[in-house]
């Protein structure tokens, strides 16, 4: 299991990806998503049971941490738009509930805040045989079967109609010293926490000229 990296474009109605990112191990060392086979007692004795009744289990609430820390490094209007997962199509099917409530997780982690987009994506890349299925995942509060919705998914070369830009911010940091209770920060690290952070509001609300062009 892993993060979809890309751009949603309002005006056309569509989602560039540009990467796909695997969730790493947990702080205890264990993999975010694993497969779980049914007890083999239990199969045995229930006779509507389908060949292939496996499914996936995920890590929901480390997969969402993993997309709130990738969202935060992202820029120039990338940001994580949904899910991916290398499953097959059994275990897939049997997991419908999981995956859904992973994405809406990853999600709500990872808010795309400057257009109104209620869905994200979900690519599920398949071995046997070999096909990737892309999906719309709703993030209605009623997670259901139908929550998934199946859409175009094509390959193309998306990166090379990006341009890169390299900017230098200067600035100088002084710290004061103050007298015991005289400042509300007690530590060396809260003045820099704070100085970055008033630095950081300044850049935050920047405009981008470029060919005497205002970039948002």
């Amino acid at each position: 299991v892993g993060l979809l990296i890309g751009k949603f474009s309002s005006a056309l109605d569509r989602v560039s990806l540009f990467d796909l990112i695997p969730t790493p191990h947990n702080d205890s060392g264990e993999p975010a998503s694993s497969i779980t086979l049914p007890d083999k007692k239990t199969a045995s004795k229930s006779k509507s049971q389908t060949p292939d009744s496996s499914s996936l289990f995920i890590d929901k609430d480390w997969v969402s941490e993993h997309a709130r820390q990738v969202s935060r490094m992202l820029v120039g209007g990338i940001k994580v738009v949904g899910v991916y997962v290398w499953v097959n199509d059994n275990a897939f099917k049997n997991s419908t509930i999981m995956l859904c409530q992973t994405v809406k997780g990853v999600a709500e982690a990872a808010p795309i805040l400057e257009v109104n987009w209620c869905e994200r994506l979900l690519l599920q890349i398949c071995y046997g045989p070999r096909r990737w299925n892309c999906r719309n995942c709703s993030l209605s509060s009623n997670i259901t079967s139908s929550s998934l919705r199946p859409c175009d998914f094509k390959m193309g070369k998306v990166l090379s109609s990006f341009q890169t830009f390299r900017c230098m911010h200067n600035f100088n940091l002084r710290f004061p010293i103050l007298h015991d209770g005289s400042s509300k920060f007690q530590t060396l690290s809260d003045v820099l926490h704070h100085a970055i952070s008033v630095h950081a509001k300044e850049l935050s609300d920047a405009k981008s000229l470029i060919n005497a062009i205002i970039l948002s």
